[in-house]
């Protein structure tokens, strides 16, 4: 699993941490409906190549992938 440690730099914008929430829920149903074995490793690994297909698909702002690496960071690393 990516360090998501490294990739967040600013403080996100609400709207940007709302963006970040809805789609770590999204991911989390789809894998929770697709994966047997559902751990939170599971989930890092898969945020890991959403946030990367979001990127090269330029389908979020660079604020709402950092609210997202942020989001995950938070809740994946307790």
């Amino acid at each position: 699993m990516t360090n998501p440690n490294t990739e967040a730099t600013t403080v996100p914008t609400t709207e940007q941490r709302l963006f970040a929430l809805e789609t770590m829920l999204q991911q989390l149903v789809l894998v929770l409906e697709c994966e047997p074995q559902f751990s939170a490793q599971a989930l890092g690994r898969w945020m890991d190549i959403a946030r990367k297909h979001m990127r090269m698909h330029q389908a979020a702002t660079p604020g709402e992938l950092d609210a997202l690496s942020a989001l995950q960071r938070s809740v994946l690393t307790q």
